[in-house]
C-alpha cells in the first residue's frame, strides 16, 4: 500500500514540557493527493518551525539532532493542548520516489537548549 510506504519515523526527537514531540504523516504523496502532517506532544500555545529538506543531514543542534538538512522552515502555532495539524495537497510534477524530511523544531523552556523537537519524518513521493 503505496500510503503505508510513503512516510517513515526516523526518530532522534528531543525532550520538552510534554516528552518528546510526536510527529505523524498522513496520506499517499502522491500527485494531486490530500497529506497532512500532525504534530502532537509539543509545548501548548506557541510558535515554532516545521524545518523541511532534501536530503537527511542528522547534525548536532540545540543539545538534539537536526534531521533534514534546512531548506525551508514554516512557522506555526500549536494549540492550547500542544498540537497542530497541516493538511496540504501534494503538487504534480514532483519525480516518483523523490526523499523529502520533515521535523518541528519548537521554543521549550523545558528542553535542554531552549528547544524541543519532533521526531524526524522521511516522506517519499508516490
Amino acid at each position: 500500500d503505496l500510503a503505508l510506504d510513503a512516510w517513515t519515523d526516523l526518530g532522534l526527537g528531543l525532550l520538552g514540557s510534554n516528552g518528546v514531540p510526536l510527529l505523524v504523516g498522513t496520506g499517499t504523496l502522491s500527485a494531486g493527493s490530500s497529506n497532512q502532517f500532525a504534530l502532537s506532544r509539543a509545548k501548548p500555545t506557541t510558535t515554532g518551525f516545521l524545518v523541511v529538506g532534501l536530503t537527511q543531514l542528522n547534525a548536532p543542534f540545540k543539545g538534539g539532532t537536526m534531521v533534514p538538512q534546512p531548506y525551508q522552515a514554516i512557522v506555526f502555532v500549536t494549540d492550547s493542548a500542544g498540537k497542530v495539524t497541516m493538511p496540504f495537497t501534494f503538487p504534480a510534477g514532483i519525480p516518483v520516489g523523490t526523499a523529502m524530511y520533515f521535523q518541528f523544531w519548537i521554543p521549550d523552556p523545558a528542553a535542554v537548549a531552549g528547544f524541543a523537537a519532533s521526531n524526524g519524518l522521511k516522506g517519499t513521493s508516490a
